[in-house]
Parts: C-alpha cells; sequence; structure tokens
C-alpha cells in the first residue's frame, strides 16, 4: 500500500461548509481509484460532518446547537486578551455535530457516500478564523 499526504485549503464564509467538491477535485486530481482518505481538521474548533442534504437541515442543525450550547452560559474556559473568551460553547458544538477526523472511501474513481449526503467543514468561529485547513492521508489501494 501506497500513501501520500495532501492539505485542502479552505477559505470559511459560514458555519457549515460543504467541502464535497473539494474532496473529488483532491480524488480527481490524485487520479485515484480505489483509496481511503483519511481527512483530519486541525483546528480544535472545527470539525467534520458528513450528513443527509435536505432542505431546512443545515438550519435546523443551526438552531439546536444556538438552543442546546448557547454562548454565555459556562464561564470557566477563558482564553483572556483574545476574541474566543469563554469560547466553550463554541467547543461543545463543534464535539456535537462532527469529529476532527472521518475516513472516506474511493471506489471506482468516485467519493463513495450516500447518493443525498454531503460532507460539510463546520466551524463556528468561521467569522475569526476563516483560513482553515483539512489534512489528508491517501492510501492507495491495489
Amino acid at each position: 500500500m501506497e500513501f501520500v499526504d495532501r492539505e485542502i485549503n479552505l477559505q470559511l464564509k459560514k458555519q457549515f461548509t460543504s467541502v464535497k467538491n473539494e474532496i473529488e477535485k483532491l480524488i480527481k486530481d490524485e487520479k485515484l481509484t480505489n483509496a481511503n482518505l483519511v481527512c483530519w481538521v486541525p483546528h480544535d474548533v472545527g470539525s467534520l460532518v458528513q450528513i443527509g442534504w435536505e432542505d431546512g437541515l443545515i438550519e435546523d442543525l443551526e438552531k439546536f446547537l444556538i438552543d442546546t450550547a448557547p454562548p454565555g452560559k459556562w464561564k470557566k474556559h477563558d482564553e483572556p486578551n483574545t476574541p474566543f473568551r469563554h469560547n466553550f460553547f463554541e467547543h461543545v458544538r463543534t464535539k456535537l455535530v462532527g469529529t476532527p477526523s472521518m475516513t472516506l472511501i474511493v471506489k471506482d474513481k468516485k467519493l463513495y457516500i450516500g447518493k443525498y449526503q454531503d460532507i460539510y467543514f463546520f466551524s463556528p468561529v468561521y467569522d475569526r478564523k476563516p483560513k482553515q485547513k483539512i489534512f489528508c492521508r491517501i492510501l492507495k489501494l491495489k
């Protein structure tokens, strides 16, 4: 088995950003036929989410996160002199909806996910930290 490491650079403009096209571009650029992609988000307040695409789903999920982990409720976590002061709620939201790493399958040159599924990068701090990365380790299968 052969492996190669790549990065996907993102410029976030909203909390939930679809990254499916970027992953499919990586598959095409690397000329992958059958492989596993191990994707990892290096920022602690960011995660990968694999979810079905349906009208209103992301909006409902955002409302769920506001209701479940509201800002200002928890104040022990503190990063003084930063824009992230008392941002425990952002850490919790990130862990509730996603994971820092995800393994994806490439089968017959295509990303192997459900017909209506999408892959999102979730970042509740997108407006303060819009530049993010996804590290991908590509495991090429024979």
